[in-house]
């Protein structure tokens, strides 16, 4: 009924137009030829026209306000069945919600059964403001939004925050996480399913200081130990982690200083910071093949481990991981080592051989200062900096071959090194710090006549013959 509508107004003022048009063209108002040159003019006093008083007044010619007539009684027509029909479309949609049976008048409007949607020529009053009228099927729409607020909705209802005897711990539709330990044991199994449902995960300081456990096994079902799991547990000797272990959080260890040997499976590839910080009686350590990541003191003052070699997958050694670490004996070196953070490898006196991969692109301040042990340095071209006191104090040293790659040898960088008597620096060196080489023995060197240096960067004056 809404198209017929618009249909008959857009007819009638079409109507108009055409009329209008030819009336305005008989006057001569418009497409009238231009007068030649031997046509009289006409006086302006001369008297005009009936029409053209007609027009004047607002008045048509009887022609014109016939046609003008008829598209009014038209459109008050067209209204009249407009309004009947959205009378009868409103009493339907009133009746339909009382469950009665709609009031029709003269004009029957067909609907389609189950799911209200309006034929051609009916309104729906309220499709403005509901946007699943324009759905090609709005049940569908809102029966998908339905099932998964009903999914989240179960998901949600079934998990529960519950204790036993031993743990608080929340129960989910699938697996367990355990929260917190409540036991007072000395040595502990945890089980590998609570309520039949498989423990997956123990959550960050489940455990952390404990007064009691000295012995724990954890179960094949877990996969994720939270952070600081194990904190501060000042009797804690022996904990079995299991091969399913992926992921491992920070702080894990921290503080446990009786904590004797620990076994990291494959497929954890972190370390995370101060996992074993302090742990001053860990000895034995075997790493996984996985690790790429040691982290900020992951092993720091750990001053028994006996570890002697790092994972070949490792690339990066950050910040005091392993600063104080006397026992370590590190005799193999990852070759696709990238980055040593700062003082990573501080105080380690047991270390006696470095050789540094072609991988290595970083090096941080102080990196093995101190690491009096070391006989043989090794550093393959690719990395481009010696950073600050990066082998100060390394007494063992004796001789130092750079590779191209150096450009810059930085401020106290081999300071005190008092064996090192042999050092051969690449022309591509443009830079060496202040006191770089003070304190050592050797008395020639050649360096490039364009590389900056200070006066005490050597421990003799540098002249012209020991420029390239």
């Amino acid at each position: 009924m809404e198209k017929l509508f618009w249909g008959m107004v857009g007819g009638c003022t079409a109507a108009f137009a055409i009329l209008l048009c030819m009336y305005l063209n008989k006057a001569g108002i418009i497409g009238a030829e231009p007068e030649t040159a031997t046509t009289e003019i006409v006086s302006e006093t001369e008297t005009d026209t009936e029409e053209e008083l007609l027009v004047d007044n607002g008045e048509f010619p009887s022609e014109i306000q016939s046609m003008i007539n008829d598209a009014q009684n038209n459109y008050a027509e067209a209204m009249k069945v407009f309004e009947e029909e959205s009378a009868e479309a409103a009493s339907r949609e009133e009746a339909e919600s009382v469950g009665k049976k709609p009031i029709t008048g003269s004009t029957t409007v067909p609907t389609t059964s189950g799911n209200n949607q309006k034929t051609n020529g009916s309104v729906d009053g309220n499709r403005n403001e509901n946007h699943e009228f324009f759905l090609e099927n709005p049940s569908e729409e809102v029966s998908e939004e339905t099932s998964e607020t009903e999914e989240s909705s179960t998901a949600e209802a079934k998990t529960e925050e519950k204790k036993n005897s031993e743990f608080e711990y929340t129960l989910y539709a699938d697996h367990v996480t355990l929260k917190k330990y409540v036991g007072t044991a000395s040595t502990l199994d945890i089980p590998d399913t609570i309520e039949n449902q498989p423990v997956t995960e123990i959550r960050d300081s489940a455990f952390a200081s404990s007064k009691t456990l000295v012995r724990v096994y954890i179960p094949e079902s877990v996969t994720k130990l939270g952070k600081n799991v194990f904190k501060s547990s000042e009797l804690l000797v022996d904990v079995s982690l299991p091969d399913s272990l992926t992921e491992m959080g920070e702080g894990i260890f921290d503080g446990c200083s009786k904590l004797a040997r620990i076994t990291v499976p494959d497929g954890v590839t972190r370390i995370g910071k101060k996992a074993f910080n302090e742990c001053e009686n860990l000895r034995t350590v075997k790493l996984g093949s996985d690790i790429e990541i040691i982290e900020e003191q992951a092993f720091n003052n750990c001053v028994k481990m006996e570890l002697t070699k790092l994972p070949s997958s490792l690339k990066r050694v950050e910040k005091e991981a392993f600063t104080g670490c006397t026992a370590m004996a590190l005799t193999k070196w990852p070759s696709d080592l990238e980055i040593i953070g700062e003082s990573a490898f501080e105080g380690c006196t047991a270390i006696t051989d470095i050789k540094l991969p072609s991988s290595m692109r970083t090096m941080g301040e102080s990196a093995f200062m101190g690491c009096s042990g070391i006989q043989t340095l090794e550093i393959k071209s690719g990395i481009e900096a010696i950073p600050e006191a990066a082998f100060a104090g390394c007494t063992g040293i004796t001789e130092v071959t750079f590779p191209k790659s150096i450009i810059s040898i930085g401020d106290g960088a081999f300071t005190g090194c008092k064996a090192l008597a042999s050092v051969s620096i690449p022309k591509n060196t443009l830079s060496i710090g202040a006191s770089a080489f003070s304190e050592c023995i050797f008395t020639e060197v050649t360096i490039n006549a364009k590389c900056s240096y200070q006066a005490n960067s050597f421990p003799f004056e540098i002249t012209d013959k020991n420029y390239y």
